[in-house]
């Protein structure tokens, strides 16, 4: 097996510091300080902080809007909703470490790109989820739906995804009923 490339041994660890400090919290010299790297070889790999953050997240992004785009704007429930729901989920699951991360820090989730991108994701998601009901009540269950599948990845670090993958989609499915009746 290859060893890992400096460029890939820093962005693993860039993203183990954020996961510890928050985006904020850390700065590049926390970054470089553990590689043995100066600022000026960071230079040479990444262009800046702000080119980490967005180099960390853009897979996921794309990944999650890959889904999106397989799926009609109105999915039929609960056959390709359940479809949408598991595929979605099996994004998360492929990037958990970024999603652990991104979920509770604010800075990523206020970033210009990231953030906006992010939020029209999941505008969308929610959108395919609750249909034409534009109730208040619609609205939350799609929220709650949505973080059905989020919000387990950063509770239950501990806990192998493969033990609970069945169990979220359809908890999130058992949302979505809620919402579409």
């Amino acid at each position: 097996m290859a060893k890992p490339s400096r460029r890939a041994n820093l962005l693993n660890n860039a993203l183990a510091k954020f996961q510890l400090h928050g985006y904020d919290g850390t700065s590049v010299a926390d970054i470089v300080e553990e590689l043995g790297m100066s600022k000026a070889a960071f230079g040479y790999h990444i262009q800046s902080k702000d080119q980490l953050l967005v180099e960390l997240v853009t897979p996921l992004l794309d990944d999650l809007e890959a889904v999106l785009d397989r799926f009609p704007d109105q999915p039929t429930w609960p056959d390709e909703g359940e479809q949408l729901l598991g595929a979605y989920l099996d994004v998360l699951l492929a990037h958990r470490s970024v999603v652990m991360w991104i979920d509770g820090d604010k800075a990523v989730l206020m970033h210009p790109a990231v953030g906006k991108r992010l939020g029209e994701l999941n505008r969308r998601m929610r959108e395919a989820i609750r249909g034409d009901n534009r109730s208040t009540a619609a609205r939350l269950g799609a929220s709650a739906a949505l973080s059905t599948l989020w919000r387990p990845l950063r509770n239950l670090p501990e806990v192998p995804a493969a033990d609970y993958r069945v169990a979220m989609v359809e908890a999130a499915l058992a949302v979505v009923r809620t919402v579409r009746e």
